[in-house]
């Protein structure tokens, strides 16, 4: 992977790998201890700490040895880069160290492992304070998957929407809400206000090549 050193000075990174945790509310928990089922220790990194001169790019290797007899699925690690602790002073009150923290998410796929995503639910729930259409996807396949495709539909007021779903992945085994943002036909940077109930109908896309077909009322 490549780093990119914004800073005119130059900086000190740290670097290790770590597991992580996808949290139903699509918060990310990184975590030192190896987990169950972790490639971590198949990993190997370049180097411990990095020096990277300003506005210069370092291209950082790594290398995931798979064991011969792993079986088919799908695991995932982070690379982590740690910058040296600063202090910030303020005018009034204590100084207050802190250090700038990157995680760099990694899937390995070994063998044919695929996602199996179906819709599992629909409803409305408060998206970012708005009531918002969403799917409940299910991922029985053994490897994450996200959800694409362009849905369209009618709300209430029998205006005409376009739908599109958040591209949050889902990892095997999950059920995860993913929100249906609107917008108008052929303004895809505006979102739109929706006035329930809404049908939204279309096709959902994922993998290579997989899809399923829904058509599915909305109502709070």
């Amino acid at each position: 992977m490549e780093i990119t050193n914004a800073s005119a000075a130059s900086t000190t990174f740290g670097i290790k790998t770590a597991d992580w945790r996808l949290g139903m509310d699509n918060s990310v928990t990184f975590l030192d201890e190896v987990q169950p089922g972790s490639c971590r220790p198949w990993v190997a990194i370049e180097r411990r700490e990095l020096t990277i001169a300003g506005g210069r790019p370092y291209r950082f290797r790594y290398e995931v040895s798979v064991p011969p007899d792993a079986k088919p699925g799908q695991c995932r690690f982070a690379i982590m880069l740690e910058g040296q602790e600063q202090i910030t002073r303020m005018e009034s009150g204590p100084p207050i160290p802190f250090s700038a923290r990157l995680g760099v998410v990694v899937y390995v796929t070994i063998g044919d492992a695929t996602p199996e995503l179906s819709v599992a639910g629909a409803g409305v729930q408060t998206v970012n304070g708005k009531p918002t259409p969403v799917l409940q996807i299910r991922n029985s396949g053994t490897a994450h998957g996200r959800v694409t495709g362009f849905l369209s539909g009618t709300d209430a007021s029998n205006t005409s929407l376009e739908f599109s779903p958040a591209n949050t992945p889902i990892l095997p085994g999950e059920t995860r809400t993913i929100p249906l943002s609107a917008t108008r036909p052929g303004d895809q940077d505006t979102a739109a206000q929706i006035r329930f109930p809404v049908t939204v109908r279309g096709k959902l896309e994922w993998g290579k090549g997989q899809t399923q077909s829904i058509e599915q009322r909305f109502a709070p």
